[in-house]
């Protein structure tokens, strides 16, 4: 479509007026005064801004909050009925379709299996789930968001290399915006859950921070003085993709000895079906009725809670060799903290304590002894909260705020 508005993400802090939308919608409940603290901004110039944006109906005062001294201050919250997008999120097996609004409550989710798909299969879904949302939206539709695994180019709006289904340098914004005429916004799903648990979880605002999700894959997002560290191109956090053991099992990538190779869900899967294939007993075996092409990373978890100690040893190499991979990053960028999301978070009574061993024992000790490591179980939660951040914040400007 001609009329299509694209956009890209943006990486400065922008107008005072987006500053105030942003910070009002990201702490869901704010007086002026904490405004102006987190901010840096006069109180005047709060006053102000805030005055024009009720005016213009992007925000409402909601409620009174507590006094700290003097008059009870009124608290401020961003409009929800201003805006509802949708985000759509294609994890390894499967795809999430979400109409959410400015304060993530979610007015209608869709959740369909993708694992079989082909490459055309999983685009007609999609754009199929976005036709559901779409119908079911009771705001306007400014925006749409997408996760992918894998690179992505965020500018142009490709996936670069999605291997769960086999993309490559699939144009998705473009793909979307000829079908909807809504503009689209294509992420990487470490980066929006870094993002995510940046602003919403329990690392909120931490200064320092890199997030591993380890799931199906490995990918990660790196976080420095509250912003978010691509690389030239986009690129950066493929620590997944990087060689721990020259000598170990091919990777998806078509190296050899990768960490997603050695540490992820896939490397569990293969490293105790080879075990029991080599004639260890396992309950895992019993579990699938010998039918190994069956086994999941959740049938290991259960093996090794009940004690079975192919499931528990196999779990333990893994969390040696996620660790091995979390201290080459903590002496190169040494963070004040890590957080672990994904799956592999389900055996973190198996993981913890070993993955922080081997992080201490192979990191120097002026980078790890600043160290906090903390896992997530939010993953999935906190991916939707990252991508919306991102594309309400876009649409807070060329929106909300250029269509003064």
């Amino acid at each position: 479509m001609e009329n299509v508005i694209t956009h890209t993400f943006k990486q400065a802090n922008g107008s005072n007026d987006e500053q105030i939308v942003n910070v009002i919608r990201r702490q869901g409940l704010i007086s002026r005064a904490d405004i102006a603290k987190l901010t840096g901004l006069t109180p005047p110039t709060v006053t102000n801004i805030t005055s024009k944006l009720l005016d213009l109906g992007i925000i409402l005062e909601d409620s009174i909050g507590e006094s700290s001294g003097g008059r009870r201050p009124l608290l401020l919250k961003v409009n929800p009925k201003i805006a509802q997008i949708i985000i759509i999120h294609i994890r390894s097996e499967k795809m999430i379709g979400y109409l959410v609004d400015s304060s993530f409550q979610i007015h209608y989710k869709e959740n369909k299996k993708i694992k079989g798909m082909t490459k055309e299969e999983v685009i007609e879904l999609m754009l199929l789930m976005i036709a559901h949302c779409k119908e079911s939206a009771t705001a306007i539709v400014p925006a749409i968001g997408v996760v992918v695994r894998g690179p992505v180019k965020i500018k142009e709006g490709i996936s670069v290399f999605a291997p769960n289904i086999g993309w490559k340098n699939i144009p998705i914004r473009r793909i979307i915006e000829e079908k909807t005429g809504i503009p689209t916004f294509v992420e990487n799903d470490a980066k929006a859950l870094i993002n995510g648990e940046y602003y919403y979880g329990s690392v909120k605002d931490a200064d320092s921070m890199i997030l591993l999700k380890v799931s199906h894959g490995i990918g990660s997002g790196i976080m420095f003085n509250g912003k978010m560290y691509r690389g030239i191109n986009g690129s950066a956090g493929e620590v997944g993709h990087t060689t721990i053991d020259i000598s170990g099992p091919v990777c998806s990538c078509g190296n050899y000895g990768c960490m997603e190779a050695l540490a992820s869900e896939n490397a569990l899967v293969d490293m105790v079906v080879k075990s029991i294939k080599e004639g260890q007993k396992s309950l895992v075996c019993d579990l699938v009725n010998g039918e190994l092409t069956l086994v999941t990373p959740n049938i290991i978890y259960q093996a090794a809670t009940e004690g079975d100690e192919v499931a528990i040893r196999i779990l333990g190499q893994v969390a040696r060799y996620l660790g091995i991979g979390i201290a080459n990053l903590v002496n190169i960028f040494n963070p004040k903290i890590v957080v672990i999301g994904g799956g592999i978070v389900k055996a973190r009574q198996f993981i913890e304590d070993i993955v922080r061993q081997t992080v201490g024992d192979r990191s120097f000790e002026s980078c790890s002894s600043v160290l906090e490591i903390r896992f997530s179980d939010l993953a999935t939660e906190n991916t939707m909260k990252g991508v919306a951040d991102m594309v309400f914040a876009e649409i807070t400007q060329s929106v909300w705020l250029g269509s003064r």
